[in-house]
């Protein structure tokens, strides 16, 4: 057969492809500085907790952030070496365009790698199969089970002529845990993507929230409507059967249009720059089979349009690959470091902040409380202590005893009130009494015989006084506090000042690699 001008424009594209990486060193002592620099900068502001019990509730939580960052800190490197497979897998097709197919169970990702395959053998291309077996490529000469994908654990490919590689994988909804994480595994591999969705429920785009961590990536993405053809009765030999038809190019086109405009639709809203997202293209893989792979066969079953679709996919692909190992470390950065700091050690320190500001608006009430239960506790027993003190009449004694009765049930409260906090007592003012103040003592007419003893004076006087050194020490309690909360507040704005600048750092880095990408990459002809 001759070659359909749109297959043949993209194997041009692809013959032209030279594997001349983009020079990304810069790029990756940046990300290397940047993380050397946080990690110094976390481990430098671990919260400090010299003013809290041990059994306090901030404690717990000084503790749980303090842990949560180091323990992640101590899990960067690993995080870094389980991308090893994904790199090996991208080194050994380095000279070749990776494109993953993405799609739920039964979208047609088997059968359609199986038609590419034949469309390129039909034009004597090289075409090999291959599938992955405990990290190893296994070249294989048997296509693709088409339905069978999610019946295996192994995640399969086929390379096409010699720059271009399909990676079909499990279905992204699969049972089989074990299907999904061969998926993870090795998606990085990948420079594009291609999503079939098919034509009966087309452009489901929930399904794009799997897609989500290589959206984030910057990779292109292709939409393609698969099974767009339709059963319609027909004669044959007199017989009524059911004969599979193309869907028409108004109807292809229209569909194509809704799941164009819904995908940028959905896009958006994942803050995925839409720009990503190549035109769809609607295809019947089933009919080019049965109708053979002429140029007619070719126009009519869609795959014209999508040969030309794949070839606007091919360049934002081959920027893509161009910068991959800094993608690939970038990604590591991004989805192992910045993301658990941000979804983790960010919510521990709102939750922190947050019970400071409770803290803070009950702290006035916590401090009145202590006020009141001391007072309480000392004043209905000073009538008793002025009568103890009657017959000496010893203020100076009656004042210290006081003293040392206020000192004591202050630190009591202390502990029953302010039992979150570490508090030393400040110095209590001691009670001194003017010297005009006294026992009021009545004598007899004699002037020698005592008739009684009032302490109504003392008693008026004396109350004032402890209501004033307990309302001074609880003010110095107060203020305490405040600072120490005031300081735990400080503490923890500096970590999420830290993770934010950070982050905004890192997106900057990666603005100017991808920045840099597209001025110094040329077009791919």
């Amino acid at each position: 057969m001759s070659t359909p001008y749109a297959l043949q424009r993209l194997i041009e594209q692809l013959e032209a492809f030279n594997r001349i990486p983009q020079d990304v060193t810069i790029h990756l002592e940046q990300m290397q500085d940047w993380q050397r620099h946080l990690t110094q900068a976390l481990q430098h502001q671990l919260i400090q907790n010299h003013s809290f019990a041990q059994q306090s509730k901030f404690a717990e939580q000084i503790n749980t952030v303090n842990h949560s960052i180091n323990d992640q800190i101590a899990t960067w490197q690993s995080h870094c070496d389980a991308l090893k497979p994904a790199q090996d897998l991208a080194h050994q097709f380095d000279d070749k365009i990776i494109l993953l197919i993405f799609g739920k169970f039964n979208a047609g990702k088997s059968s359609l790698c199986n038609v590419i395959a034949d469309s390129f053998r039909q034009i004597k291309q090289p075409v090999q199969y291959f599938y992955l077996d405990t990290g190893q490529i296994r070249t294989d000469d048997v296509p693709f089970k088409e339905g069978a994908t999610e019946t295996t654990a192994r995640l399969q490919g086929v390379c096409l002529g010699n720059k271009l590689v399909l990676l079909d994988t499990p279905g992204l909804h699969s049972v089989t845990a074990e299907n999904a994480e061969l998926t993870q595994r090795f998606i990085e591999s990948a420079d594009g993507m291609l999503w079939l969705t098919s034509s009966s429920s087309p452009g489901q785009v929930k399904e794009l929230d799997a897609l989500a961590q290589e959206l984030h990536r910057h990779k292109p993405l292709l939409p393609v409507i698969t099974r767009s053809d339709y059963f319609e009765e027909d004669e044959v030999d007199g017989e009524i059967c059911q004969v599979l038809c193309n869907k028409t190019t108004a109807q292809r086109a229209l569909q194509a249009q809704d799941v164009g405009t819904r995908a940028t639709e959905k896009l958006i809203d994942m803050g995925v720059s839409p720009t990503q997202l190549q035109v769809a293209t609607s295809i019947s893989a089933q009919m080019l089979k049965t109708t053979g792979f002429t140029a007619q066969a070719l126009l009519e079953s869609g795959f014209d349009d999508f040969f030309t679709a794949l070839d606007h996919l091919i360049q934002p692909a081959v920027q893509y690959k161009q910068r991959k190992p800094a993608e690939m470390h970038l990604h590591a950065l991004q989805e192992q470091i910045v993301l658990p700091l941000q979804t983790d050690i960010m919510s521990q320190l709102l939750r922190l902040q947050q019970h400071i500001q409770a803290q803070s608006e009950t702290l006035p009430q916590q401090i009145e409380h202590l006020i009141q239960q001391s007072w309480r506790t000392i004043i209905p027993n000073l009538p008793a202590q002025l009568e103890q003190h009657a017959k000496t009449q010893n203020l100076n004694a009656l004042c210290a005893e006081l003293n040392t009765q206020v000192e004591h049930m202050v630190s009591t409260q202390i502990d029953l009130q302010l039992a979150d906090y570490q508090l030393q007592p400040d110095p209590i003012t001691s009670i001194q009494l003017a010297e005009y103040l006294h026992y009021d003592v009545i004598y007899a007419e004699n002037d020698q015989d005592v008739i009684s003893i009032g302490h109504d004076r003392l008693f008026t006087a004396l109350s004032q006084h402890i209501e004033t050194s307990l309302r001074q020490h609880a003010n110095h309690l107060r203020l305490n506090c405040e600072k120490i909360l005031t300081d735990l507040q400080l503490q923890t704005t500096a970590l999420q000042h830290t993770i934010s600048t950070c982050t905004e750092q890192l997106t900057q880095i990666a603005t100017q690699m991808r920045l840099t990408d597209r001025s110094t990459s040329s077009r791919v002809c």
